[in-house]
């Protein structure tokens, strides 16, 4: 099984490392030159993370909505789409491939969907809460 490969984008000398994984290389240096090849191909999760230390070697976490708006995004009142997916983007666009195993930062899980794999992502607290069973 091959480990997923963290694309990284700094905004700015001094912010945060902002971090997507994709779980395959080729397929997204494919997407950089033609976007109508879809992000679900080469994207395990949508979702962005950061280090909670500095850097990116750290314990990562997911980032809130709030964060994407202000750093992706900022007063910017032309921008109509601020959503998780054109954040995404702007990382796949400007960001660089790093070869290093992060595993150790975060546990990763190969898209489900792909049928390579049967894991499911890390679930957030309280998932499934409200679903009906047991009562």
């Amino acid at each position: 099984m091959s480990v997923a490969k963290a694309v990284i984008w700094k905004p700015s000398e001094h912010a945060d490392e902002y971090i997507v994984f994709v779980d395959d290389v080729k397929e997204y240096e494919a997407w950089k030159e033609d976007k109508s090849i879809a992000l679900s191909r080469f994207l395990g999760q949508f979702a962005i993370f950061k280090s909670a230390t500095s850097g990116h070697t750290g314990s990562l976490g997911e980032i809130s909505k709030q964060e994407i708006e202000n750093v992706f995004f900022g007063d910017e009142k032309n921008v109509k789409d601020k959503s998780v997916d054109a954040a995404i983007t702007l990382i796949l666009q400007h960001g660089h491939v790093d070869n290093k195993d992060l595993s150790h930062s975060f546990k990763l899980n190969k898209n489900p969907a792909r049928g390579a794999n049967e894991s499911r992502p890390p679930q957030a607290y309280g998932a499934g809460a409200g679903s009906g069973h047991g009562r």
